[in-house]
């Protein structure tokens, strides 16, 4: 007996859950209903119903009697409709010991509606999901149950404060005290960090390194006029005529013994700092957004001679002017531009790329500083240059 009772009342809590009702009430007289011919009463109806009907009638009658369902007859006075009692539903739910959508949207909304984050991209995301939860729009593409929801969120804003490479698993172990949690929801935080932040990038790891979480460790790679010593051993790079990379931690144990060129220049593509091969500057490839290690080196050239000049040569995107901002920011140094402009814009038309709808919004943030001129060219001919493509 008791298959009926779960098969009629789960039944019609999933046409409840599918429809406005459930969502957002109704001033309509709407019922959710289950008709005497659908297939979980096909024993009610069936030549061998001698051995079912009276069972399923003293199902009903339960149901009845406890204000879950109430029934419709036809005009021959037999069973047409079973209606479920609205006001009964968290019952009901209750009764199946069966998970309220309900409870589950308002313990999410609650617990949306008590973060406050400095973070926008979090900030962002919280607002957006708390309107669709006020509005009963689906989350599921987002989250699924509410515990995710808050390892998303506090992944995120662990993330934000990174100031230093880090590798993923050590990440994971560091906020979640399991080495391998963060590869299991890594790919619903870069949904939400790409749906409500300006980052474009396509590649996931490249995107994770921005936020300086990385799978292995990152060098910052080095060549040109400078004489550098890393504990014990001296390294005269222009003599030696090639680059060398420097892990984070090495980068600590470097001193600088001697600069005989007056210029630095920080390049943001590895293919472009290889090429790259003037003898006026001590060149340096810091991978995209840099870190406070990378940070130390440059401010040990810095002090070593106050009177060198720094430049920043990127790409001509939003990406490239970000980074550069980011680079004079975070130093304190005052970089220049290296062919970073609307003269290299215009050398180099045939190499251009059109401008992506997050391109121009993330371009009209920036248009009011340092860059505005070379903005303003890049959205009145709707384009844009990758480093690589600059001869």
């Amino acid at each position: 007996m008791k298959k009926y009772y779960i098969l009629i009342l789960n039944e019609l809590l999933d046409k409840y859950e599918h429809s406005k009702l459930s969502k957002e009430g109704s001033n309509k007289n709407l019922n959710i209903s289950i008709k005497a011919s659908h297939v979980t009463l096909k024993d009610y109806w069936s030549e061998e119903s001698y051995l079912y009907k009276d069972q399923i009638n003293m199902i009903l009658d339960d149901l009845i009697k406890q204000k879950f369902i109430r029934i419709r007859l036809n005009k021959n006075k037999e069973l047409d409709f079973i209606d479920l009692n609205i006001e009964s539903v968290s019952d009901i739910y209750k009764s199946l010991k069966r998970s309220n959508p309900e409870n589950k949207r308002a313990e999410a909304l609650e617990y949306l509606e008590s973060l406050n984050s400095d973070n926008s991209i979090v900030r962002g995301f919280i607002e957006s999901m708390a309107d669709r939860l006020r509005t009963f729009q689906s989350v599921q593409s987002y989250f699924d149950k509410l515990d995710d929801l808050k390892l998303y969120i506090k992944a995120i804003e662990a993330m934000m404060l990174l100031e230093e490479d880090t590798l993923k698993r050590n990440f994971s172990k560091k906020v979640f005290n399991d080495s391998k949690l963060f590869e299991k929801i890594e790919h619903k935080v870069l949904k939400i960090i790409r749906e409500f932040s300006d980052d474009d990038v396509e590649d996931d790891d490249e995107l994770f390194s921005n936020y300086h979480l990385v799978k292995t460790p990152t060098f910052a790679y080095i060549k040109g006029g400078i004489t550098i010593k890393v504990k014990d051993q001296m390294i005269d790079l222009y003599t030696y005529g090639h680059e060398i990379a420097f892990s984070s931690s090495a980068i600590l144990d470097l001193d600088i013994i001697d600069i005989s060129v007056k210029k630095v220049i920080t390049i943001e593509n590895l293919t472009t700092f290889v090429s790259f091969n003037s003898t006026e500057y001590i060149i340096i490839y810091l991978g995209g957004f840099h870190n406070s290690v990378k940070r130390t080196m440059l401010s040990k050239i810095r002090n070593f001679d106050n009177n060198i000049e720094f430049y920043h040569f990127g790409d001509i995107d939003a990406g490239g002017l970000l980074i550069f901002e980011d680079l004079v920011t975070k130093t304190g140094i005052q970089f220049m531009p290296h062919m970073m402009d609307v003269v290299t814009l215009e050398k180099h038309k045939e190499f251009w790329i059109k401008l992506t709808q997050n391109d121009k919004k993330r371009l009209e943030k920036l248009e009011s500083g340092r860059f505005a001129q070379l903005i303003n060219f890049m959205l009145i001919n709707n384009c844009k240059l990758e480093q690589e493509a600059i001869q």
